[in-house]
């Protein structure tokens, strides 16, 4: 099932230490805002805590907490932002060990590290035919093209019966940029018209907190949390505990990295 980056991340959040989610309510400044929720907390309880606008004005924007007030949930943060929060900004407090753009980071890494596993469907329709022209650039993130449609006389309609092109008619060709090719013997393109690219692609990077990922979530969290307590071992008592989740959190990463595999389905597309 899919999932924003955001709701990733503060699933990591959960199994590695105390976090907490909240709207703001009121004291809207432009590095203050309260949060009645909070109030149950005493003074300078989420002093130098973590945070992270995940949605509203002020989404993927990550502060630091300076300073807490138990008096309307009061939080300062640093840095500033450009113009005062408001009741838009749903927010996210994490307990010191871990930043929320250290653990973005670790999410993308396990993204990247089945990146040749857990392929997506991708196709595009960018690429326009030119007179005379038989080499055309092949859009950035194909991993394998497995059909090529030449568009109808109608535009933006793709059929299969008149549309698609003979797979003994093309080929791709290696190179930066890798290319497609078609055999001007046979193949019959006409200018103007675009091309239908269906393949597949490597699950992409999240780059905003709405982001959608498509890689199982189990594996991504305990992949993560896998990869965040690795940053942590440096021979103490408590780096031994840590050690203990990390195997525990890595085994379960790869008990669950053995469903994802997506065979490449098409002709590869080398780079």
């Amino acid at each position: 099932m899919a999932e924003s980056l955001w709701t990733l991340r503060q699933r990591v959040e959960r199994m590695m230490g105390e976090s907490i989610t909240g709207t703001p309510s009121g004291f809207l400044t432009v590095n203050t805002f309260g949060c009645t929720k909070l109030e149950v907390y005493s003074d300078d309880y989420f002093k130098d805590w973590h945070g992270r606008f995940y949605s509203g004005t002020h989404k993927d924007i990550s502060f630091v907490v300076t300073g807490f007030t138990q008096a309307g949930g009061i939080c300062a943060f640093s840095p500033s932002v450009s113009v005062k929060t408001d009741s838009t900004d749903l927010f996210e407090l994490i307990a010191p060990d871990f930043s929320a753009d250290e653990i973005n980071d670790a999410i993308n890494l396990a993204i990247s590290m089945v990146e040749k596993e857990g392929l997506q469907d991708k196709v595009d329709t960018t690429t326009e035919v030119v007179a005379s022209t038989y080499e055309y650039p092949i859009p950035v993130g194909f991993l394998y093209i497995r059909e090529v449609y030449q568009e109808d006389s109608v535009a933006g309609r793709y059929t299969a019966s008149s549309g698609r092109m003979d797979v003994r008619h093309w080929e791709i060709l290696p190179g930066s940029p890798a290319k497609l090719w078609f055999n001007s013997s046979l193949a019959s393109l006409s200018a103007g018209r675009h091309l239908r690219l269906v393949g597949q692609q490597a699950p992409p990077q999240l780059a905003t907190d709405a982001a959608i990922c498509e890689v199982s979530p189990s594996y991504i969290v305990f992949q993560t949390k896998a990869l965040l307590l690795a940053t942590r071992l440096t021979g103490t008592e408590s780096t031994l505990r840590a050690q203990e989740q990390m195997t525990i959190a890595q085994t379960m990463a790869d008990r669950e990295r053995q469903h994802l595999r997506v065979a490449g389905a098409g002709r590869r597309v080398a780079y």
